[in-house]
């Protein structure tokens, strides 16, 4: 795992104690799909999920979300990668107003993650 990429790096943030989507949004697609990966996998390992919590349920489909690589997060709503990307393109696009933002929903929306390999 690349520190460097992890949102408690001090680049990721503004002054005002925000995330800074403008740098989050510049990373290449390798890095932003790892930077995603790192942040789902922390609901596994800061919130027990997958674990002695339980499987998180996709709040489109109600079925279980089967690990990180397939966890989308949107506004506290936990979704499959694929249930996200439907719901984006019918919902969410229409709802941000922020260039920004759009952007950010739209990489992730369009990720394909993969697990990481056995260091």
């Amino acid at each position: 795992m690349r520190k460097d990429l992890l949102i408690e790096n001090p680049m990721f943030w503004t002054p005002g104690g925000t995330p800074d989507f403008e740098k989050i949004i510049e990373l290449s697609d390798i890095e932003f799909a790892e930077f995603y990966l790192n942040q789902m996998e922390k609901y596994r390992d800061n919130d027990g999920w997958w674990g002695e919590k339980g499987m998180p349920h996709c709040s489109e489909c109600q079925q279980e979300i089967p690990g990180p690589t397939q966890l989308r997060r949107y506004y506290g709503n936990s979704m499959h990668a694929s249930c996200f990307k439907q719901f984006y393109e019918r919902e969410g696009n229409k709802e941000e107003k922020s260039e920004v933002m759009n952007k950010y929903w739209q990489r992730i929306a369009s990720l394909i993650l993969t697990p990481k390999r056995a260091q």
